[in-house]
This record gives C-alpha cells, structure tokens and sequence, in this order.
C-alpha cells in the first residue's frame, strides 16, 4: 500500500511540474510589486553583515503567478545609501550616496507570499557594481594634441618670418606688411613638430616697388590696412621647417575696390577739412531765412556723404540750438553767443551743392523739432507682427474668438463628443502598463555650474508677472497702446 501513495504522489508532483502556472504581467509602479520589492530589498539589506544600505532605485520588471499562494518574479536595480547597516533604519529613510561614490546593483528576485499565514519567502540573485569614479578632463594628458607654446621662440620667429615674406612676394597688395602681434601659437607632436600660429600683420610705408624686402625704413602708416593671418608649418625631426602654408584676410570694408559707383553717395569723415566751411554756411544760410528774433548755432555734424554730379552734392546731418544773441543788436552770429539754458535742439538736414572750379556754393537747410519722446511699451506674451489686436467696443460681450480662447484653455479637457470634462471629477488613469516604473527618489548630484546671463534691453522693461491683479488682468485700459502689424515696422 505505501509504495501504491508514493507512486501516486510522485505522479502528481510531475504532472504539476510539466504544466507551469500561467503568470501576469504587472505595472512596475504597482502597489503589490512594491511590497514584494520591499520584502526582497529588506532580505538584502538584512544578510549583509557590514557596509552601508541599498534603496530602490526603480522596478524593471515585474510579473505575477496565479495558483494558491502568490508569487512575484521581480527584477529591480539598487543604488547605495548613507545609511550603515549598524543603524538599523528602513530603507526608505536614506539618501543616496553621490552618483560618483555610489555601488549600484541589479536584483533578480521570487518572492513567495503566503495569504493564509501571512508569510513571504524570498530567493534572489543580485549583481553588485561598483561606483565609476568621474574623470577630471584636466588630469588627462593628450600627447597627440596641440599644446601651446611661447611666441618668443626661435621656432615661431623662424616661421613667420618665413610666412611674412612669402605673403609681401606673391599678394596682390602694393605695400609691403610687417608683423604686429602674434594672438596664438601652439604645436603637435608627430615625426616632428606641427605648427599652428595666428597673428596680424599691418601695411608699411614702403611700396613693393621701392623695396624688396622689409628693411628698418618700413614703419606702419596711420591709415594703413591690418589683417589676420593662419600660418601652418612642418619642422622634420632635423630641426628644418620643410613646409608653411600661409593665409591672410582682410576687413570686407578694406577690401572693396573704390569708385564702384562713382554716382553714389559715399560716406565722409564728419571731421573732415571742406565739412567745418560747409557748416559755417550752412548756419549763416538758415540765420539769414529763419524768422526768430534769435540767432542759432550748430553742434557737432553727427554724419556727412558727398555725392560726385557736375561738382559736389554735401548732405549734412548736424543739431542747431537758440543762442542768447538778438538780431537786432547783432549783425551776425559770432564766437560770445551761447546757446540758452531753455533751449530746444532741432534737427537740421543740409544740402549743399559745390562748383569748385567756379568758386561757388549753394546750400539748403532744413531744420525741425526732433521725434517726440516715445513711450516704451511692452509688447504683450506670445506678440507676432502678423497678428493684431481686436478692438473691444464692448467690453462687456466677449467676441467669439475670446470664446474660442476660453473654450481652448488647457485647464478645461474636451471629449471627443465635443463636451466640457467634468472639473470636479477625475478622469480615468489608463490601463496600459508601464514598465520599468519611476525612479523611487532621483538620484541628487552636484549642481551644474551656473553662468551670468548677458542683459538685453528687455530686462529694463517692467516684468509681466508683476502688479498683476487677476480682477482686471483681461481688461484693456483706456491709454494702452493696441498693437498692429505697423509696429513691426518701426
């Protein structure tokens, strides 16, 4: 009879192996996954003998089987805490240790609950990684790369001088240049040396014509060009600088080839020799034609073009201010008048045509108050220049492009029937679930360095966060300012 039951048991045990209880697959940020992860992490912690506690970091997988007695298959990853072994507190209560200093580990883990008894076991496999120091970029050496060197070396000498003199034989330029400064140099070790100079060289008194190479006598004129030079050169493991390729550019202003337009206005020095005449008859012109009972003098010309036609166009942009000097006892303005405390500035613009060879001038001056003081508005959040502001008529009726506005609010979700969702209700969370689950606390690290902002003119505008009173917030005062399409154009 006995070996009849232990046949019949052993049938059953492997009729029940060959068939595995089917599981479920459960959201990793679920309650149950977290008790079981719990009871596993408490298991851990509890068979180490010495060191310090591991957190939950997040829940990677997790699944559940169905029979009897339910038994979670998990899959979790730990990170180190501040927290010893000796001071016996939960792991929920401690904070990880620095990601630079911290062990972190990945748990494979069953844990069998037993609802009757209220009691769980636990078999799990974890694997322990330790904490991957930062590496500082300053302590590593790059032995390939460039390194800077002295630009008083012999090496550098020899190389400009060399580039400098292939640059005065084969460029286009007539003068001769000379160096200036040297702004960078540096090299890379190879079969030899690498080198790799910037520096700027200044256009000299001597012509190419004159001189063949830079002598002592070639000194940099006061107008003379400057340009930024890249020199790359090659030194053999002789000591002898085999190759140097040389590139040097100018400003595009220098550049541009003159009387491109010889009918076009060009730009002027406003202190230039003609312009201190052309304003003295300027003044003497408006004077003689204003009716005040006061002369005015002129400030500073701000700007000034010449213009070549059948003699010479001057356009002069300058400022004019009433003088304590009368008409009546002076016959002309004169060096003693002084402009008056409670004067005004106009803005004057004078035209004045020049027949050199004649000996002749003919000038037009028009002088006006200058643009009233605007005031800075702040354009509003979210302002293009392609849309504009509606006009409220009635500030009592809403437009229906403000109940467009309000229907689209992001506080107010819409179904699909086109109906407003219920505020005081909550909507259904979702289904789906979600693995691996949330970080159970975020791993804190030093603090990125934090650089200063450069200012624009917008932070001298009041902010629109502040003073804003939530009762009148919609409204539109009667002096502010309606924005249109013209105001991008200013």
């Amino acid at each position: 009879m006995k070996p009849f039951i232990i046949l019949a048991l052993c049938c059953s045990f492997f009729s029940s192996r060959a068939t595995p209880l089917p599981f479920e697959i459960l959201d990793c940020d679920d309650p149950d996954v977290f008790k079981a992860v719990d009871t596993a992490l408490k298991k851990y912690n509890g068979d180490k003998a010495s060191g310090n506690q591991f957190a939950l970091y997040m829940v990677m997988e997790a699944k559940r089987t169905a029979g009897p007695d339910t038994q979670f298959h998990v899959k979790y990853r730990i990170q180190e805490t501040t927290c010893t072994i000796e001071e016996n507190k939960l792991w929920q209560d401690c904070d990880y240790k620095a990601l630079a200093e911290a062990t972190r580990g990945e748990c494979t883990a069953q844990v069998h609950v037993n609802n009757d008894e209220k009691t769980s076991s636990v078999s799990q496999d974890c694997k322990i990684f330790p904490a991957t120091p930062r590496i500082t970029l300053t302590d590593a050496t790059c032995l390939g790369c460039f390194h800077p060197v002295s630009s008083d070396s012999s090496e550098v000498s020899e190389i400009l001088k060399q580039a400098i003199w292939k640059f005065n034989r084969h460029s286009a330029e007539p003068a001769l240049f000379k160096l200036v400064e040297i702004k960078e140099a540096k090299r890379q070790v190879v079969a030899g040396w690498n080198y790799i100079i910037k520096y700027e060289i200044e256009e000299t008194n001597c012509s190419k014509e004159q001189f063949q190479d830079l002598t002592p006598e070639c000194k940099p004129t006061s107008r003379g060009r400057v340009g930024k030079c890249d020199a790359k050169a090659y030194e053999n493991l002789h000591a002898e600088i085999v190759d140097i390729a040389n590139q040097c550019t100018f400003p595009v202003e220098d550049t541009v080839l003159p009387a491109i337009c010889a009918g076009c206005p060009k730009t002027i020095p406003t202190d230039s020799p003609e312009l201190k005449e052309l304003l003295k008859v300027s003044m003497e012109k408006y004077n003689s034609e204003s009716n005040d009972d006061f002369y005015y003098k002129s400030g500073e010309i701000e700007a000034a073009t010449v213009q070549v036609v059948a003699g010479q166009n001057y356009r002069l942009i300058f400022a004019i201010w009433k003088t304590n000097c009368s008409k009546k006892d002076f016959d002309k303005l004169n060096e003693d008048c002084e402009a008056a405390s409670d004067s005004a500035p106009l803005a004057c613009e004078a035209n004045i045509y020049v027949i050199p060879w004649e000996n002749k001038t003919f000038p037009q001056v028009n002088c006006s108050r200058g643009r009233s003081t605007t005031v800075l508005v702040r354009r509003p959040p979210g302002f293009t220049p392609f849309r504009s502001f509606p006009v409220l008529q009635q500030p009592t009726e809403n437009s229906s492009s403000d109940k467009n506005e309000e229907r689209q609010r992001p506080g107010k979700e819409m179904r699909k029937d086109g109906g407003e969702e219920p505020e005081g209700e909550d909507r259904p969370e979702s289904h789906v679930r979600r693995c691996p689950g949330k970080p159970w606390k975020q791993i804190t690290d030093l603090p990125a360095p934090s650089f200063p902002r450069e200012f624009t003119n917008e932070d001298l505008l009041p902010s629109t966060v502040e003073n804003i009173n939530p009762a009148t917030q919609n409204s539109t005062p009667e002096n502010e300012k309606l924005f249109d399409l013209s105001d991008a154009l200013v």
